[in-house]
């Protein structure tokens, strides 16, 4: 897929932005007091949604977030886990994506705003997640996971601990190896993708703690070296020029390999979660193969 031009612009100065993040914005008390305060209170205003689906703040299993419902919505569930490196965003940044989600597969859906480091910790945001998907598990016959970027880690976390519960897992260009700033895809995109490998260290760092080891397999499920039998059927979307396409692509062969039934596709020549970034140049055709394939895997499951 091409980029258009007005797209290529808007992403120009998203790359120029995290560029100029300085380094001791980053540092943990400054990033608490200053950064996150404002980066983590954006949301999209009404407006700006697709009609027939509905906005509700609520808490479930003791973890703030938002509904999004469709008017028309099915017996499925989605519970979604934002990205935004562990440390930023929240369900209100992804508000109008998750309308999308919610009008084009009729699932009702909760985005935990789960605790976010560096007050708390690995595992506490894969936990709070869970404990939302936990509240939720006995209310609906189908259950679906999902997760962009950092929230795709997060939802494999909740995905091994409730295998045979899920009914899918949707990752939309996962971070999967935290350790990982230097693999092929880190050299071949950097100057394309917008997600610098200084602060991708950094945010990994702060998530997972002190003492913490950035090749763990908990922390980087692309490093484990087999999947459980009864793991459940993974929609894997991911992006030709985004510097975290090495570590997604070994991740998918080894959940192919341990036998998970994996729909993977690669968009080439399209940047890190680049369905969510469309309203910088709005353009139905460029994400509107993502919306198929997704409303495809969530029908195929729930017999539609």
């Amino acid at each position: 897929m091409v980029m258009t031009s007005s797209f290529r612009a808007a992403l120009g100065l998203l790359r120029q932005s995290m560029r100029s993040v300085p380094r001791a914005m980053l540092a943990p008390e400054t990033l608490a007091t200053y950064l996150q305060p404002v980066t983590n209170s954006v949301g999209f205003p009404a407006m700006l949604l697709p009609s027939g689906v509905d906005v509700e703040l609520d808490t479930v299993g003791g973890v703030q977030g938002e509904w999004l419902l469709p008017a028309e919505a099915s017996e499925d569930l989605l519970v979604w886990a934002h990205g935004g490196g562990f440390a930023f965003c929240s369900p209100g940044t992804h508000r109008q994506f998750l309308a999308r989600v919610a009008a084009r597969t009729k699932c009702a859906i909760f985005c935990p705003n789960y605790r976010k480091p560096p007050r708390h910790t690995f595992p506490e945001p894969g936990l709070d997640v869970w404990k939302a998907y936990g509240a939720l598990r006995s209310k609906r016959t189908r259950m679906f996971l999902g997760g962009d970027s950092a929230g795709g880690n997060l939802a494999l976390q909740v995905a091994r601990r409730e295998p045979k519960t899920v009914a899918g897992l949707v990752l939309l260009s996962p971070w999967v190896d935290l350790a990982d700033v230097s693999s092929s895809s880190w050299t071949d995109f950097r100057d394309i993708d917008f997600i610098p490998a200084e602060q991708s260290r950094l945010t990994a760092e702060l998530y997972a703690g002190e003492g913490v080891d950035l090749e763990d397999p908990e922390l980087s499920p692309a490093r484990q070296e087999s999947w459980p039998e009864g793991f459940p059927p993974v929609l894997l979307e991911y992006a030709g020029a985004e510097v975290f396409r090495s570590q997604i692509e070994r991740l998918c062969k080894v959940l192919k390999r341990s036998g998970v039934e994996v729909v993977a596709h690669c968009e080439e020549r399209q940047v890190h979660v680049y369905p969510i970034l469309d309203f910088f140049a709005p353009d139905p055709v460029m994400s509107e193969g993502f919306f198929a394939r997704l409303e495809k895997f969530v029908k195929l499951r729930n017999g539609s």
